[in-house]
């Protein structure tokens, strides 16, 4: 695995910006300048997850989760730090100058060797559709205004009958085990036997552009169109996005991610120039691939086919995003056609400019719920209505719920401002209860710790209370308070302003960051720097360290009982006693 320089590591991170790489994986919520979002690290259903965007670390009060941005990366994916540092580049469009495979943990043998397979297929049957026996596949594609130069990109091939896929693997060295595995073969009562066969096939990969799996099509008329690769160790199919691999970067260039159902529709986009486009496969839209898509763009743009069928579908699609926190559009497709046929109709002008014309969750939700109602019956029309306003109390906007409200009322003729929910009222609910992790109570805290943490909050400010600490103390009594205090020394020798969120980077000592966090968080802490208050930390901190000393030789002068020990130890704590006596009177 390839070594990233602590420079670059630190210039990704300053690059990025915490509060828009955790919204590419869950909703946040801003409250003027706070920042918050139901915690992923427990079973949450309040914000307790704080997002400072000063700071750029997060931290959840209950779970105490926390980190910075390659943390939160880390632990959301359960990946290593150094693959948290790609993919925080990769959504910050940070440019790396080696390749991505360099920054992967290597994948272990067993997915390798299946891959392996996938990749011979692959080649096989792309060479396959070039052959004579092919001729009417491939002029079809043709056909389809697919050329060689997209039979290339998209590595579209055919498999032709007689397991030829199987004696082809078979030569190479395969075994039948690994094919079955992939599910390029089949056990039938007659034996072995290639799944897509008489088929153009159309490889699937994974979000690192492995292959997976394919779905195929046929030209036959009494057998199903398109079938998909089974489930496998490699392919789960509500995890897997067609073409995301190819579509993430320029989904991140273009600010939006297009989603669609089949792979034709992603072809004849590509055909367009459009590559900002992935495809669910025919399959209902999960909470997995919203994940993905939300990785490649906050902006999720739906297009499906415009039948009863592809509109079902684009209303949970959409509704499902929206609840993930994505902003949602859906492609306003008038023609009836798919993108593959406006192309052949009307051009790739008339498919780009489609792609321009979208509409807003609402709007879509508004006109499909009103083909949902017959609205010539009270009943349904009221139906109707009701469920629309449910629609419209979940927009964000002022003037999207009074302008929806306003075009239900011409629409049904209803009142429906009368029907708005007083929510000044509260609504009593019976207390739930439930295993959650309920918010912590931390104990109150010595005066020698509070003393501690103070040094330690001011040091993080400045640089030169971190020279005041250096000359007028040196060191903390609690472990964990030195090893912190060790960290921010070392880091203003190579800089003049210590970040938090690069400190975190600085140890891997869970308890060291987390106190660091802690320390960084903790609202009853001066956090500019105050050299009163540094100074009168030192001097309380100072002041318990000798009271504890003072503590030490009583309970040893009721021990011993040699005349010179008992004087010497006499001295110390008269000596002792004028410090502390000392420090009081400063105090006061």
């Amino acid at each position: 695995m390839a070594r990233i320089s602590e420079e670059t590591i630190n210039d990704i991170r300053r690059h990025a910006d915490i509060v828009d790489v955790i919204s590419h994986y869950i909703p946040i919520q801003r409250k003027g300048r706070a920042v918050k979002a139901v915690c992923p690290f427990h079973d949450d259903h309040d914000p307790s997850l704080s997002i400072a965007e000063d700071k750029q670390i997060y931290k959840c009060f209950v779970c105490s989760a926390g980190g910075n941005v390659f943390g939160f990366v880390q632990n959301y994916e359960k990946i290593g730090f150094v693959e948290s540092v790609y993919k925080v580049a990769e959504l910050c469009n940070y440019p790396l100058e080696l390749p991505k495979e360099s920054f992967l943990p290597k994948v272990d043998s067993r997915k390798a060797s299946l891959h392996k397979v996938m990749n011979e297929a692959i080649a096989f049957m792309k060479f396959q559709l070039m052959s004579v026996s092919a001729k009417s596949y491939y002029e079809y594609l043709t056909q389809r205004g697919i050329t060689k130069e997209v039979i290339e990109k998209f590595e579209i091939g055919f498999n032709g009958p007689n397991d030829q896929l199987r004696t082809f693997l078979k030569a190479k060295g395969h075994e039948d085990s690994n094919m079955l595995a992939c599910n390029l073969i089949q056990l039938s009562q007659s034996g072995l036997h290639d799944v897509f066969y008489n088929r153009i096939t159309f490889p699937i990969h994974d979000s690192l552009g492995n292959p997976i799996g394919f779905t195929a099509r046929t030209l036959e008329k009494d057998a199903p169109k398109y079938i998909n690769t089974n489930e496998t160790e490699l392919y789960v199919k509500g995890h897997v996005l067609y073409n995301y691999h190819r579509a993430k970067q320029p989904s991140r260039m273009a600010g939006r991610v297009i989603v669609t159902e089949g792979v034709m529709d992603v072809i004849a986009f590509s055909k367009a120039g459009i590559d900002n486009v992935t495809a669910t496969l025919g399959t209902a839209c999960t909470k997995e691939q919203i994940r993905l898509l939300m990785q490649c763009s906050k902006t999720i743009c739906f297009c499906y086919d415009g039948d009863k069928a592809g509109q079902n579908a684009t209303a949970k699609a959409a509704k499902l995003a929206s609840s993930m926190g994505a902003h949602v559009e859906i492609i306003d497709n008038q023609t009836g056609l798919d993108p593959d046929e406006i192309i052949e109709k009307y051009g790739k002008e008339a498919l780009i400019k489609m792609t321009k014309k979208t509409m807003t969750l609402m709007e879509f939700m508004f006109e499909w719920l009103k083909k949902q109602y017959n609205l010539g019956n009270y009943s349904e029309k009221k139906q109707f209505a009701l469920r629309v306003k449910e629609e419209i109390e979940q927009c964000q906007d002022d003037f999207d719920r009074q302008n929806f409200t306003h075009q239900l009322s011409l629409v049904t003729g209803f009142n429906l401002a009368q029907l708005a929910v007083d929510v000044t009222k509260p609504v009593k609910q019976e207390p739930v209860k439930n295993n959650r992790p309920q918010r912590r109570l931390s104990a109150p805290l010595d005066g020698k710790t509070k003393a501690e943490r103070q040094i330690l909050s001011q040091m993080l400010t400045s640089k030169h209370a971190c020279e005041i600490f250096k000359s007028q103390l040196g060191f903390l009594l609690n472990e964990m308070s030195q090893k912190c205090a060790v960290i921010i020394v070392d880091a203003y020798r190579r800089s003049d302003v210590c970040e938090i969120a690069e400190l975190l980077d600085s140890t891997k000592e869970d308890e060291v960051k987390q106190l660091l966090l802690e320390i960084s968080s903790d609202a009853t802490l001066v956090n500019t720097f105050d050299e009163e208050v540094l100074s009168g930390s030192i001097r309380r901190l100072k002041r318990a360290m000798q009271e504890e000393r003072l503590q030490e030789i009583n309970a040893k002068l009721r021990e011993i009982r040699n005349p010179d020990s008992i004087k010497a130890l006499i001295d110390q704590r008269n000596q002792i006693q004028l410090e502390l006596r000392g420090y009081i009177d400063e105090e006061q």
